[in-house]
């Protein structure tokens, strides 16, 4: 009886852990993430030992022994994230600046024009001008968390992009990897065999999509910096009025 209830426990322990992984799937970051460091392995296999993870043998299941294969293969994989991949990021986005000046001037300009603060909303420098004149906590404490809010959502745009543009590349190199290596193939090259025909198409609504996620990131418009408080709003305006009146 004990070993049966040890069992369904087991049974509901993997459950939930496999539900967990397929919950994380869906969250773009750590799906980008998942794809560098499973095609990161895959080259490290087609360099290894000429055969992919598709390819999967006998010969795959002895690297996973091999003890000193796998520590390289992580320092390698962390060496790239810490520092290779964020060199060419910086690259790839000096230059994605160069090929924006190329294009006409429709598909690159902001589609959100600021026109005017919006009703009830106040720039945030002001409202930390007004927090520390009045030595009022709870405007400090409002300005604070739109700090903040702001500087995560920063990061996570940032993220997205270096995310998108890393697995872009690894998927770029995994490819060329598979071609270059009589005999390999790659996970890329088996996803492109099989869509045959669609495989251009398919390319080329990844690469479009890629692309949106990009410009999103990197080359965001600027948006006025605000904090929704209408007393301050109402006495900016008033001000705002009054100056007009006098000109």
């Amino acid at each position: 009886m004990a070993k049966q209830d040890a069992n369904q426990t087991t049974d509901t322990s993997a459950i939930e852990k496999g539900l967990g992984v397929l919950e994380r799937a869906w969250d773009a970051q750590w799906a980008l993430r998942l794809i560098c460091v499973v095609l990161f392995f895959d080259m490290a296999m087609l360099l290894r030992i000429r055969r992919g993870l598709w390819q999967w043998s006998d010969g795959g299941k002895e690297l996973l022994s091999d003890v000193g294969w796998l520590a390289l293969t992580f320092v390698a994989f962390s060496f790239a994230a810490a520092i290779g991949i964020p060199v060419l990021l910086l690259k790839l986005r000096q230059l994605s600046v160069i090929v924006m000046g190329w294009l006409p001037a429709f598909l690159t300009a902001p589609t959100d024009r600021f026109e005017g603060r919006p009703l009830g909303y106040a720039p945030a420098g002001k409202v930390r001008d007004l927090a520390l004149r009045e030595k009022d906590d709870f405007l400090l404490r409002i300005y604070e968390a739109h700090e903040r809010e702001k500087k995560t959502g920063r990061l996570s745009q940032e993220r997205a992009g270096e995310l998108t543009a890393a697995a872009l590349l690894a998927a770029l190199a995994d490819w060329l990897l598979g071609q270059w290596i009589h005999g390999g193939i790659s996970l890329i090259g088996v996803i492109v065999e099989a869509l045959a025909d669609w495989a251009a198409i398919v390319t080329a609504i990844i690469l479009l999509c890629a692309g949106v996620i990009l410009k999103w990131a990197w080359f965001s418009p600027y948006s006025p910096d605000l904090i929704y408080y209408p007393p301050l709003d109402r006495e900016l305006r008033d001000k705002e009025g009054e100056e007009r009146q006098l000109r």
